[in-house]
């Protein structure tokens, strides 16, 4: 009888550990998300190769790099997209909205709030936002990207 019991309370903080992990924290990017990612062609490939056998302080342009409240989007010149994560959602699995505050080079601006759609399938992550001013008629933009690395 008390092995069931043993057994039963380990289960239950077995499901409560998954369900808090499954659970985004505001403002806070699924872990899964996180790490270096470069756009899915032939030029990224090329670009994480690199990066991987010299290990630059910085990426190359074109990267995106994802961490828990931030991602940033390097460019050319060193400039880079910052965008910094106000509230993700879960949407369906692996698949999540996120807003963040965008700030731009040369970062004189004020910061402007966007949406965005992540879809996470395996080491591919699809990064989709609408071109206009957030109508429902507006085309999506999707870009593809490859997890570089871990």
């Amino acid at each position: 009888m008390k092995h069931r019991q043993v057994v039963a309370a380990a289960f239950v903080a077995l499901c409560a550990m998954a369900a808090q992990a499954a659970t985004p924290t505001p403002g806070i990017t699924p872990v899964d998300m996180r790490g270096l990612w470069f756009l899915k062609n032939e030029e990224g490939v090329a670009k994480c190769a690199a990066y991987l056998g010299r290990k630059p302080v910085e990426p190359d342009p074109g990267a995106l790099v994802i961490d828990e409240r931030q991602l940033q989007q390097w460019a050319e010149n060193t400039q880079t997209t910052m965008y910094f994560v106000t509230d993700v959602q879960p949407r369906r699995v692996n698949t999540w909205r996120m807003q963040a505050l965008v700030d731009v080079p040369p970062y004189d601006k004020p910061k402007t709030l966007e949406t965005y759609v992540f879809e996470l399938r395996q080491d591919e992550l699809l990064w989709s936002r609408r071109r206009g001013a957030d109508a429902l008629d507006e085309p999506v933009d999707t870009a593809v990207f490859a997890r570089c690395g871990y």
